[in-house]
C-alpha cells in the first residue's frame, strides 16, 4: 500500500492500451488533495473499534489518533493503537495508515508507524519560534497545528515515512 500510496497506481483505459501512472496523493500541490479529519470513526474488524481521530488524504486514511485526558498517559493512547492493530480487532483498517499518534494536553504528542513498538513512539519536538507563532492553547493543539498542517503531513508521509517491508519471524 505504501508504494501505491506514494507511487501512484498504473492504469489502462482498456486491454492492450498503455499504462498510465495515476497519483492517489499530489505530492507536489497541496492544493489538489482533499483533506478531511472524521472524529470517532466506527471501524468493524473481528471486534468493533472506534479510533478518536482519523486523517484523510482524498479519502484515504493516512493517519490515526488516540487522544487522552491529562490525567492518562500517552502510553495508554499508544498501547490503544498497537492493540487496534492486532488480527483480531481493525488490522486491516491501519493498511494505508502512515502516521499513528497518540497525544494528551500535559505531554502533548507522539508518533510513529503501523506497528511501531511503543518504545520507539516519539514526542513531537517543534523549533520554539514556530511553536509559539501557533495560537493554540496547550502543547497538544500546537503539536498537531504544526504536524496536521496539510504541506507538513504530506512532508511527513513523503519523506519521512521509512517502509522496511515487514519483519522476519
Amino acid at each position: 500500500m505504501y508504494e501505491l500510496l506514494k507511487y501512484g497506481v498504473k492504469v489502462s483505459s482498456g486491454a492492450g492500451e498503455n499504462k498510465t501512472t495515476v497519483n492517489l496523493i499530489d505530492w507536489n500541490n497541496t492544493d489538489n488533495n482533499d483533506f478531511a479529519i472524521a472524529e470517532e470513526v466506527s471501524v468493524k474488524g473481528e471486534n468493533k473499534k472506534r479510533p478518536d481521530i482519523v486523517l484523510y488524504v482524498n479519502g484515504i486514511a493516512v493517519g490515526v489518533l488516540e487522544l487522552k485526558r491529562s490525567l492518562v498517559g500517552v502510553s495508554e493512547g499508544i498501547q490503544q493503537n498497537l492493540g487496534n492493530q492486532k488480527r483480531h480487532f481493525i488490522r486491516n483498517f491501519f493498511t494505508t495508515m502512515q502516521l499513528v499518534m497518540a497525544g494528551n494536553d500535559s505531554e502533548g504528542l507522539r508518533y510513529g508507524t503501523i506497528l511501531t513498538p511503543e518504545k520507539h513512539y516519539y514526542q513531537w519536538k517543534q523549533d520554539e519560534r514556530e511553536a509559539d507563532a501557533i495560537d493554540a492553547g496547550n502543547r497538544l493543539d500546537k503539536d498537531l497545528a504544526i504536524v496536521c498542517d496539510k504541506a507538513r503531513l504530506l512532508e511527513l508521509i513523503h519523506d519521512f515515512t521509512v517502509f522496511d517491508a515487514g519483519f522476519k519471524k
